[in-house]
This record gives structure tokens, C-alpha cells and sequence, in this order.
């Protein structure tokens, strides 16, 4: 009896097995259709999302622009498409309104020319619907996307049919956007002045007595000495043989076997947020001239657009070839140019929106990288990888022989040789330090807490625990309790508060005083350090460029107006400010536009200067038009009716319920199968 119930165990945990698999099966293949069902749903809502005049945007449109967007790489919200849309059934309301509809053979003819074969051979009607379907969903929405356009292109023409600009304007246009300039200047910000600011004892103490209930500490402290490996001064013994690196070398993937590629850029500036829809405008209708013979385009092709539209200068010269290779960056994912290393040869970008400007890439070809490109990369990477793993199996002798010892000093000594260290480099201490603390040589790491938590007494040894630079065999030396902060526990804390404060109460002050110190572009690097501060420099500086370095590079008209009236030599002597900083410049030197060039670009400039004047007269209208139409309750916007367009987005990287369900599952099936392992491992029961 026994011997069947055991079976009968068997069997039973087998089909709790068989319906978990079936459960985690259902999920993967059900789940995502539903998800899939919902929003195929979405895509054909004919749902008023909002209303101009006469004409309707559907949740659906909103639907299927919301997942173009996303597949792009580009997700927005749906209040952003809205918007966009609201835009261009005004557009389409305002033609209407002034008699200005495009006729049917307008829409064919503008396509015929866009879609014209580079070689004469004659318009492929099926390649074409085949090439529109791929990228813009069907025939129907691409020409009712080109009607709008045409729309919109004599819409503006019949509002700005007056408009006119002098020679002067396009000459002082041109002087400005040409002219080169060798600078000197320094950013003036709270956060570089707060390192330079030195608050006195007493400054400190005063701060702290007034504001000590915000120093209370809440968490138990401890003091923590630790045996540090790092892992760059081991991998410095490791030999690596030429054989090894040769071997690494073959490992790497064909694809990766690439110094970078080349690239070409179609830059178009934002003067101005009011005018962004404009120039989006302008960089689709670019984006389109490059798709016409199978999405592809020869670096010649693209260089005569770069020459007819491109607002960067220094590449423009070039035919809009990149100064160097684009490599792969994975500290920055937002820069444009990392999208040229996932397309092919001749592939273009749609416009790409980057801080205050309008990118159109080509990728260009692969620049291969050979084995002696390439050794350098690979040592490095293989002595980092080697100098972990022997890191991490000295750490783990140096836990053991400190657990059995005490002696971290006796500990060190011993294993110092092995570590190519010093005993008096590998022994570090700690202040006290609570969960959340920043801490000297390592900084906030949630893995140094976690290996300091279990120690409790005095003389605790943790586990070899992984830091910056290598790893850390910590020890308790002593623990305090939640308490009043002293002074002296919260000293570094309360200075580094203070220098802000008093940073960001002094910043334009301290800039004025660099502006006034300078008497020219050269010494301002002397002014600049008298304050503790430090000039960058900026060579070929040519307007339109942000000034700065990294992600806080920017411009303002002010500052390029700045710029532009300086002579050699000068500084400016008023600092201008842009977002919380302030910044001085100086012009070292200034090279002229060339006015030879002038005279051949003459026609096109005007061309170009007046598309920006209609641009803004027309965006001007569109905007108080919207205004007006908006009063009169003639735009209305159901926001309920698309709010289900974003329920779906979840923070970037989180799990969905739907994941979590799948990991709970496959859990209980991984019980299943360790529990069904140790029951056919062990003997079977005894019956009588």
C-alpha cells in the first residue's frame, strides 16, 4: 500500500509539473497576443480625441502614431501627438478656409518628382506603394501626409506672399553664421564655485546649531576597517602571451571587427522653440528627398543635400562627412551618431532631435580594425577580466586567513606580495557610516553595505565584498546607535551644504568680478584663477555652436550677439547668463567670413533668410489662430478618450505583472523538478 502511495505521489507532483509549464506557456504565447489584441483594438478607434473645426483626430491615428513612434526609438506621450496633430488639421482647416485645397493631380505630380529614378527609368508605380507601405503604414496615409504638406506650403506662401529682406540683413546673416573665432572663456557655475569656497569653522558651526534637527541620525553608524585588493595593480603581474591575445582577437565577432564607421550629418539649427515645428517640417521633407531609390543614397547624393540645406559649417565643407570615425559609446546612448552603427551602408536617419538642432545621418562604410588596431584593446580588456577573477580568489584566502586571525595588519603583510601591493595600501578605514553614506575610496555602493550589514560585534569579519577598483574584506571596529549628531560626525556633510549655499548666492557676483579683472582675452585665464577657477578654450568657434563641454555645452542670442561684437582681444565685460550659469568670454582671435564666397551664395542665403521670415510670420499665425479657435470652442481636446494610449507605458527596465507571473511560475517549476529529484534519489519507502 505503501510502495502505491509513494507512486501516487510521484505521478501527482509530475501533473502539478506538466500544468506549471503549461501555465508559464499560456502566459508567453496568450498574454502578449492579448496585449497585441488591445492594441490592435486601439489602432482602429474611430474615438474623437479631439476636434478642429470640421475635422477629427481618432484615437486610432493617435494609436498608430504613438507605435511608430515607439518602434523608432522615439516614444512620446500621446498629449504630444495630439498637439502635433491638432497643428496639422489647423493647417488643413486654415487652406480649406482660404480656398487653397490641393487637387488630386498636385499630390501625384509632387510624388512623381520626389519618387523620380536617379537613373530616367520610369516611375515604378508598385515599387513605390511598396515603399510607402514599409514606411509610412499605407498609400492612403502617405498621400494624405503629402496633401497636408502641399497644404501647408501654400498656406504659408499665401500669408507671406509680402515678405522681404534687405541686402544688409543677408549680409550681416551670412558675416555671422561665417565668421570663425579663437575663444577664451569661463563658465561661471554654483557647483565648480562651491568646490573653490572655503566656510570657516565657525561658518560651520553656526549653520549646524541652526539647523541640528536635520542632522539627526536615524540609522546605526559603524566604523569598518577593510583589506582592499585592487584589481588593476594584480592584473599589472599577470603575463599575457601574444598567443592569448591572438586567440581573444578570433572570439571577437565579424561585426565587431571595425575601427568604427564613417557618417554624413544634415544638421538644421532651432533658432527659436517657436519655430521647431518649421524646421521639423524642413527636415522631413530633406528626409524624403534621400528614400527615393530604395531607402538608399550614395555618399554623392547626400552631399549635394548637405550642400542645398546644411547649417553646420565646418562639415558642410566637407559634404557633410564626419570629422572622425563613429565608435561605439555605451557611457553615452543619447548621442545621435551611435544610430549609424546599427544601419547599413547608405541607410539615412529620420530627423533626429538633438538639444537645440535637427540631425539627418547617413551611414557610410565600415573602417576595419586589424589585429594590431586592435591588440592594445584587447590586452587591456583581457588583464582587467584576468586581474577580476585572481582579485576575487585572493579575496577570498585574505576572508579566511581574517576570520581565523583578527589581525588585519598580519593579514595584509601576508598576502601583500601576492596582491603586488603594500601592507599600508591594502589596510583602509572608514569613518562611521550609515546606509546611503558616500565613502571615501568607495563611495555609494549598496554592495559595501550589504557586506557590512551582518557585522554586529567588534571584530566581525564580513565576506570578500566587491568595491570600485577591486575588493574589500571588511571588519567592524565599533557601532553607534540612532542619536543627536555631534558636530563632528556630520562636519564633511554640513560643509559640503554650506559651500552650496554660499555658492549659489555668489555666482554672479564672482563673475562680474572676473569680467572686471580681465582687461583683455589674455589674461582672463589669470582672472579666471584668482577666483579658483579655470578658462577653457575654444577654437573655430563658429555662432550657432554651443559653448562648453559635454552636457552642459550650450548658446543663447545673447551670448552669440556677445561674441559677434567683440574685436581681438576683447572680453566681455557684462557676464551673460544661460540656465544657472554665467559665463565670460573673450576673443583671442577672429577670422572674417570670406566675402568671395559671399557673391556665389548670395541668391541662396536670401532664399534661406526669407523661408525663416515666413517660417516665423507663419507660426506666428498658426499659434494665434489656434489661440482664437481654441477661445471660441473650436478646438476641443477629449484628453480621457487617448489617457488609455499611455496606461501601458511602464518605467524603462521594470518588470510587467505579466514578467512577473512568468518568474513566479518557472520558480514553482524549478521547485517541482528539485523536489522530483530528491524523491527518485532516495530510497523508496519500506512496506510490510
Amino acid at each position: 500500500m505503501l510502495k502505491f502511495f509513494s507512486r501516487l505521489e510521484r505521478t501527482r507532483n509530475f501533473v502539478l509539473l506538466a500544468i506549471a509549464i503549461l501555465m508559464v506557456v499560456s502566459l508567453i504565447l496568450i498574454v502578449p497576443s492579448m496585449n497585441s489584441d488591445v492594441q490592435s483594438n486601439l489602432t482602429r478607434s474611430d474615438e474623437t480625441a479631439a476636434q478642429v473645426g470640421g475635422e477629427r483626430v481618432t484615437v486610432g491615428e493617435l494609436a498608430l502614431q504613438k507605435e511608430n513612434m515607439r518602434q523608432m526609438g522615439r516614444p512620446m506621450p500621446a498629449k504630444t501627438l495630439v498637439d502635433r496633430l491638432v497643428g496639422e488639421r489647423l493647417v488643413r482647416a486654415e487652406a480649406d478656409r482660404f480656398g487653397l485645397e490641393t487637387a488630386d493631380a498636385e499630390v501625384a505630380s509632387y510624388i512623381r518628382r520626389q519618387f523620380k529614378s536617379m537613373d530616367g527609368q520610369p516611375f515604378d508605380q508598385k515599387r513605390y506603394e511598396q515603399n510607402v507601405t514599409d514606411q509610412f503604414g499605407s498609400v492612403r496615409k502617405y498621400e494624405e501626409a503629402v496633401r497636408d504638406q502641399l497644404n501647408a506650403q501654400k498656406l504659408e506662401a499665401f500669408l507671406t506672399s509680402g515678405v522681404t529682406v534687405s541686402e544688409q540683413e543677408i549680409l550681416t546673416d551670412y558675416q555671422r553664421k561665417n565668421t570663425k573665432f579663437d575663444l577664451s572663456y569661463v563658465p561661471v557655475s554654483s557647483a565648480d564655485l562651491a568646490q573653490t569656497i572655503k566656510p570657516t569653522d565657525e561658518e560651520l558651526a553656526n549653520y549646524f546649531e541652526q539647523n541640528k534637527s536635520n542632522y539627526y541620525i536615524k540609522a546605526p553608524q559603524k566604523k569598518i576597517r577593510y583589506v582592499f585588493v585592487n584589481t588593476t595593480k594584480l592584473g599589472e603581474k599577470l603575463q599575457i602571451s601574444e598567443e592569448e591575445l591572438g586567440a581573444e582577437y578570433e572570439k571577437i565577432p565579424a561585426d565587431k571587427k571595425q575601427a568604427g564607421v564613417q557618417g554624413q550629418q544634415i544638421i538644421l539649427r532651432i533658432p527659436k522653440p517657436e519655430l521647431e515645428s518649421q524646421i521639423q517640417q524642413k527636415a522631413n521633407e530633406i528626409f524624403t528627398q534621400t528614400k527615393k531609390d530604395d531607402g538608399k543614397i550614395t555618399e554623392e547624393a547626400f552631399a549635394e543635400l548637405v550642400r542645398g540645406y546644411s547649417e553646420d559649417a565646418a562639415s558642410k565643407s566637407r559634404g557633410g562627412s564626419l570629422a572622425g570615425l563613429v565608435k561605439e559609446n555605451k557611457e553615452n546612448p543619447s548621442d545621435p551618431y551611435q544610430r549609424l552603427l546599427t544601419m547599413q551602408p547608405g541607410d539615412v536617419t529620420e530627423p533626429i532631435k538633438f538639444e537645440n538642432r535637427y540631425f539627418i545621418l547617413r551611414r557610410g562604410e565600415a573602417v576595419p580594425k586589424t589585429f594590431e588596431d586592435a591588440k592594445k584593446e584587447i590586452e587591456v580588456s583581457l588583464r582587467n577580466r584576468k586581474g577580476y577573477s585572481a582579485a576575487a580568489e585572493l579575496a577570498q584566502k585574505i576572508a579566511d586567513d581574517l576570520k581565523q586571525t583578527k589581525d588585519i595588519q598580519a593579514t595584509a603583510q601576508k598576502f601583500a606580495a601576492q596582491a603586488n601591493m603594500s601592507a599600508a595600501e591594502m589596510v583602509k578605514e572608514t569613518g562611521f557610516v550609515k546606509p546611503g553614506d558616500t565613502v571615501d575610496n568607495v563611495g555609494n555602493s549598496p554592495q559595501f553595505e550589504e557586506g557590512i550589514a551582518p557585522l554586529e560585534n567588534a571584530g566581525d569579519v564580513g565576506e570578500k565584498t566587491p568595491i570600485q577598483n577591486g575588493f574589500a574584506i571588511p571588519m567592524l571596529l565599533e557601532k553607534r546607535d540612532p542619536r543627536d549628531a555631534e558636530f563632528a560626525d556630520v562636519k564633511a556633510q554640513v560643509a559640503e551644504t554650506v559651500k552650496v549655499e554660499q555658492a549659489r548666492t555668489r555666482v554672479e557676483e564672482i563673475a562680474k568680478q572676473i569680467a572686471d579683472g580681465a582687461t583683455g582675452a589674455g589674461n582672463l585665464a589669470a582672472a579666471a584663477t584668482g577666483k579658483g577657477l579655470k578658462a577653457q578654450d575654444a577654437k573655430t568657434f563658429v555662432l550657432g555652436s554651443p559653448l562648453g563641454q559635454g552636457p552642459g555645452a550650450a548658446t543663447s542670442e545673447a551670448l552669440e550677439n556677445a561674441i559677434f561684437d567683440l574685436k581681438a582681444g576683447e572680453v566681455t565685460k557684462t557676464p551673460i547668463k544661460i540656465g544657472d550659469n554665467w559665463y565670460v568670454v573673450g576673443v583671442n582671435s577672429r577670422e572674417e567670413a570670406k566675402m568671395e564666397d559671399f557673391a556665389k551664395e548670395r541668391d541662396r542665403l536670401i532664399e534661406q533668410k526669407l523661408q525663416e521670415e515666413r517660417s516665423q510670420i507663419f507660426t506666428d499665425f498658426l499659434a494665434s489662430r489656434r489661440r482664437e479657435m481654441e477661445a471660441g470652442g473650436n478646438i476641443k481636446i477629449y484628453q480621457e478618450a487617448f489617457a488609455k494610449l499611455d496606461e501601458g507605458d511602464d518605467a524603462e527596465g521594470a518588470p510587467s505583472s505579466q514578467q512577473m507571473q512568468q518568474q513566479m511560475l518557472q520558480q514553482q517549476i524549478q521547485q517541482q523538478i528539485q523536489q522530483q529529484q530528491i524523491q527518485q534519489q532516495a530510497p523508496p519507502p519500506q512496506g510490510k
